[in-house]
């Protein structure tokens, strides 16, 4: 009963990327903007990896192979999520010069894994990439009004959040309620409800200060 609700909700993680996919390269259509490009191919990588946890939900199997030492084909799938995520802060961040520094962190850390069989590098490596993103992104969307800035930023601490428990339905759960916060910054949701909102309530509380020094 458990794989079965576990399933159902791998399959709406799964359904809610497709249309997230499709949004952004519809949106790329029309502005050509790379960073669309980029949050398509970190989503088509997250799509790969959900198909994975369908196919052990649907037949009980286990699909992360050891390639080598500790090395596995799902570590290997993470590092390039976080070399990815990297390079989207980098590019919004616009620090051409540190680029390539995503993947020598990944090398590295795949390449130490094969070496000595512990975690803990990749787990310090993935909170510092999971928060550091999520602050400046959403500080970043806030300020240059980008919705889909907040949108990756709410998704990366969200998802970073629920990586912290060890329980699958709670993961999956947190996913979930990632990946509709990138959906909505797809669809504009944060400029038109968030961002202006903000700016709005700044605005009246300068208006009332305003009227109070007057009659002062």
């Amino acid at each position: 009963m458990a794989d079965i609700v576990l399933l159902i909700m791998e399959l709406v993680f799964f359904t809610l990327g497709v249309i997230t996919v499709f949004t952004t390269l519809k949106d790329w259509k029309m502005t050509k903007n790379r960073m669309l490009i980029a949050v398509s191919i970190y989503l088509a990588v997250l799509l790969g990896k959900s198909i994975n946890d369908i196919v052990i939900y649907l037949f009980d199997l286990e699909i992360d192979i050891i390639v080598a030492g500790g090395l596995t084909t799902g570590l290997i799938i993470g590092l390039v999520l976080f070399a990815i995520q990297l390079e989207f802060l980098f590019y919004l961040k616009d620090l051409p010069k540190l680029y390539t520094l995503p993947f020598f962190c990944s090398f590295y850390l795949a390449l130490g894994r094969v070496l000595v069989d512990s975690s803990m590098p990749f787990i310090v490596y993935a909170m510092i990439v999971s928060y550091g993103s999520a602050y400046f992104l959403i500080k970043d969307g806030r300020k240059s009004r980008n919705g889909l800035a907040i949108g990756m930023g709410l998704f990366f601490l969200i998802w970073g959040l629920g990586a912290q428990f060890q329980i699958d339905t709670v993961l999956i759960s947190f996913k979930l309620v990632a990946m509709v916060a990138l959906l909505l910054g797809t669809r504009g949701f944060y400029e038109k409800y968030v961002v202006v909102n903000i700016e709005e309530e700044q605005k009246v509380i300068e208006t009332w200060i305003a009227r109070l020094v007057v009659k002062e």
